[in-house]
């Protein structure tokens, strides 16, 4: 059980200990029982103990039956709020972390023990950002293994490029970096986001430390896995164009013809990074053709319609990935 706890405007903190953690993850939960894998693997870290816990929940009072899972933990700090629009979640919780470095974790993206100690190895220096070496963590089919090379192909620990962009997911920040963005840092953390224009050509202040390894859950269930490349592609382009006039709206609607190629280039050299590890499923490149089509189906539709319900529905593979896995 959680220690104790008091109340701070619209936030609940929880603290099991004392002790000042060197690094933050951040996560969305609906109650403890979805977070729970990812807090084995968070206690399981070599210096857990220097390791905060932020989660953001509409529902704090179903994180209270922990019953000591998040012992081994610097502490616990939950922030009571909605999940939705994700952007404003995520910084509510930024603000609220108290170690210098942030990780803006997923329920579905498991930590490897050394993890933690890679990162703040990492973060040394002036260096801004950190992306780890992403894993998949289910890699038995074509599907599962499509949207990760889609998704984090960039980000593998099998890659050993220095410096690279961080993803919008599962990367470590200097908390002062994404401060000092003020109100643009929840543009910044929402799908779609991308780099805030103050952090654009900071590249040599982004690392990729493959050694930080995270599993990383990908939809396999076919409905699903069709629905989240095309509510991804969608939330991408209407944020993407949220701020452009309609001529230039209708004239990337009329070039998303190109975007299934686009992507294709883009993957094909993870495709070709994950075959020198292993055989790859039968029907990968397949399923890797297939989701670009969906995704710029969704983009398409994204750029004319605007969003809709796609932050909703994307919210239920981020929250319960593990269902569909």
């Amino acid at each position: 059980m959680l220690d104790r706890c008091c109340k701070r405007g619209g936030t609940l903190w929880t603290v099991p200990n004392v002790r000042a953690p060197q690094l933050s993850i951040i996560v969305l939960t609906d109650d403890f029982a979805t977070i729970r894998h990812l807090v084995e693997h968070l206690t399981a870290q070599t210096i857990a103990g220097n390791v905060e816990l932020v989660v953001v929940s509409p529902f704090p009072k179903l994180l209270e039956s922990s019953d000591g899972a998040t012992d081994a933990l610097a502490r616990v700090t939950v922030v009571e709020s909605s999940l939705l629009p994700l952007g404003i979640a995520r910084a509510a919780a930024v603000r609220a972390a108290s170690a210098p470095i942030v990780v803006l974790g997923e329920t579905h993206a498991f930590p490897a023990p050394l993890w933690a100690e890679q990162l703040i190895r990492a973060h040394d220096g002036d260096c801004l950002a950190v992306a780890p070496g992403m894993e998949n963590g289910n890699p038995r089919t074509a599907r599962s293994w499509s949207g990760f090379l889609m998704d984090y192909g960039r980000w593998m620990a099998a890659r050993t490029v220095a410096h690279v962009e961080p993803p919008a997911y599962n990367a470590s920040w200097k908390r002062d970096a994404l401060i000092a963005l003020k109100e643009r840092m929840a543009l910044m953390l929402e799908p779609g986001g991308g780099l805030d224009p103050e952090l654009v050509g900071h590249d040599a202040m982004f690392r990729h430390e493959p050694n930080a390894k995270i599993a990383h859950l990908n939809v396999v269930r076919r409905g699903a896995w069709a629905a989240e490349r095309y509510w991804g592609g969608r939330l991408f382009g209407a944020r993407r164009s949220r701020d452009w006039p309609l001529a230039r709206r209708l004239a990337y609607f009329g070039g998303s013809a190109l975007v299934p190629l686009m992507r294709f280039v883009r993957t094909r050299g993870a495709i070709a990074l994950a075959r020198k590890d292993r055989d790859l499923p039968r029907w990968t490149v397949a399923a890797v053709a297939g989701g670009c089509l969906l995704w710029a189906l969704g983009e398409a539709v994204g750029y004319i319609a605007g969003d809709g319900p796609s932050e909703a529905r994307m919210l239920e593979y981020e929250l319960h990935k593990e269902r569909y896995a």
